[in-house]
């Protein structure tokens, strides 16, 4: 009898603490429930917190940041008008527009030395001269879309285009864009693709975004010292008057144009070749 009670005893206690366990158990599940619900909660509150002040440090477009104040950038586009800017060898701008804060050229202008049947050049320069500077600007083109950006360009009755006298960064559809060469020869040759300083000098690599999407460049000028930049790399640099230079100034497309590269002060071009172009961000800091 005896061992027949103490094994109910036993028993007894083992049960007590079997549903002591079990409660345990759901008391743990239950904690971890309530953990994870307060991690959750947490989590999504620090996302909208680091949504917030990312949002409020965003870059907003033809904005100077801090940075580039203490660099000594100024806006050359306000991203609401025309100020500062004006056409080649005319007065306010035409055919181009200003939209939601981006300069729109819709390509109704072309070469006017090449297509006897435009009469006028479309490219638009800044009203003010600038002799050593460094300029930075985002654009992009649509499929074979063709423009450029262009320095020390010079005005006159003498001129018909900025490119006679202003050396050009070259913006343009690389793969598409419909050129065939006077040999018969189909395609941009290196010398016209995005980049070079047009005719003169090439890139040896580089990463440009397709047309359509935005890219970024940069043009260093210091008394003759030139860089050129695509969306953040070097691309190249030369020493504009340097035997290398009339070489290549004096043997190739430029022959016909004796005024090319001359002026170490002039106007700064965006380019209306016949398409249509965008540009915004565009900023500049006067090196002199």
């Amino acid at each position: 009898m005896c061992s027949i009670f103490a094994n109910e005893q036993i028993n007894h206690i083992k049960w007590r603490y079997h549903k002591e366990i079990i409660k345990l158990n759901i008391l743990i599940y239950e904690m971890k429930k309530i953990v994870s619900i307060f991690l959750v909660t947490i989590y999504g509150m620090c996302m909208v917190a680091c949504g917030s002040r990312s949002s409020s440090t965003e870059v907003k477009d033809n904005v100077l940041t801090e940075e580039e104040k203490a660099e000594g950038y100024t806006l050359l586009f306000n991203g609401k008008d025309f100020t500062g800017w004006k056409m080649f060898n005319g007065g306010d701008v035409k055919g181009w527009q200003v939209e939601d804060g981006v300069i729109v050229g819709y390509g109704n202008g072309g070469d006017v030395i090449a297509d006897t049947t435009i009469k006028v050049s479309t490219d638009i320069v800044t009203v003010k001269n600038y002799h050593n500077f460094q300029i930075k600007w985002d654009w992009k083109i649509g499929a074979q879309g063709n423009s450029g950006f262009l320095y020390h360009v010079q005005e006159g009755p003498k001129y018909k285009a900025p490119f006679e006298t202003g050396p050009e960064y070259q913006l343009i559809d690389d793969d598409n864009y419909p050129w065939v060469s006077e040999t018969g020869k189909e395609g941009l040759e290196d010398w016209q693709k995005t980049g070079c300083n047009y005719a003169m000098y090439v890139p040896e690599t580089k990463q440009v975004n397709p047309p359509g999407e935005w890219n970024s460049s940069m043009v260093l000028y210091k008394d003759g010292y030139v860089e050129h930049w695509l969306n953040g790399e070097k691309l190249f640099s030369f020493q504009e008057g340097s035997e290398d230079w009339k070489m290549r100034r004096y043997s190739g497309k430029w022959e016909a144009f004796p005024d090319y590269g001359i002026s170490t002060t002039g106007k700064l071009c965006f380019q209306d070749h016949g398409s249509k172009v965008y540009f915004k961000n565009v900023k500049i800091k006067d090196l002199d």
